[in-house]
């Protein structure tokens, strides 16, 4: 696990976890990082096991090791006395579901293109070739900014695990089930026009949370990469915006190490 923190000054009024998605990496959420450390609150950008490094390494990762890695950075941040926000996007929306599910203390989430059921026969065709043909290659980024997909310089591996793959799919109907145990306030960002991540799966995430304080936000135009797309600062605001409202007002001031 790793991802350095950032901003925990003495008038930090909330830190946000940020959880990248499937074969992604921490650049992904890099600007929007920066987008809410401009606005006073602390971030931590976590790196999944197995990603960042190469396909291999990523067969070797399983959602038990994704969930134990959320699990800990949010103990760390609790650990701060700050509110913790969880930002996940994708694969990582779905761990921040889960993490809020399993974890009252979370402050709010904010689920990016949160997969819950996904596309039955990928899903299904996945199970099956995991044995067969362990690696495929991984298609361009599911970005329709031409501008972003030059801008953003991805490091990661050009080969998707089938066996990490399943892992993740296969973990989506329990996430289903304990959807009504979330109840912090929860944001679900769903883009129409998403390659990846049907925009159903969103709405059926926000349709089946516990929390009575949800947002769903549609975006029209983005593909999947909602956070490099042309939609992006509409997404920031809506995530800072979530921060904003569950974070102790302006002028609080926190004892740095309490």
């Amino acid at each position: 696990m790793s991802g350095d923190a950032r901003g925990f000054g003495s008038g930090t009024r909330a830190a946000l976890l940020l959880v990248h998605g499937f074969n992604g990496e921490p650049l992904d959420m890099q600007e929007l990082e920066e987008y809410a450390a401009a606005r006073g609150f602390a971030t931590r950008n976590l790196q999944l096991p197995g990603h960042g490094m190469t396909a291999r390494d990523l067969a070797q990762a399983s959602w038990a090791d994704w969930t134990r890695a959320v699990r800990r950075a949010t103990a760390d941040l609790l650990d701060t006395g700050l509110p913790v926000v969880l930002v996940g996007h994708s694969m990582g929306a779905a761990l921040s579901l889960h993490e809020a599910a399993t974890n009252p203390d979370v402050s709010a989430v904010a689920a990016l293109c949160p997969p819950l059921r996904m596309h039955p026969g990928e899903v299904r065709m996945t199970a099956f070739w995991r044995f067969v043909v362990p690696y495929l290659p991984t298609f361009r980024e599911d970005v329709f900014d031409p501008e972003a997909r030059q801008r953003y310089d991805r490091h990661a591996y050009r080969w998707t695990s089938l066996a990490a793959a399943h892992s993740l799919f296969s973990s989506l109907p329990a996430l289903r089930a304990e959807l009504g145990s979330v109840r912090c306030p929860v944001l679900v960002v769903a883009a129409r026009r998403d390659h990846v991540v049907p925009m159903r799966d969103g709405i059926e995430t926000h349709r089946l949370l516990g929390s009575q304080d949800k947002e769903l936000f549609v975006l029209e135009r983005s593909y999947h990469g909602v956070t490099k797309d042309l939609e992006r600062h509409q997404v920031f605001e809506r995530v800072v915006g979530l921060a904003e409202r569950v974070a102790p007002p302006r002028g609080f001031q926190r004892q740095v190490g309490a």
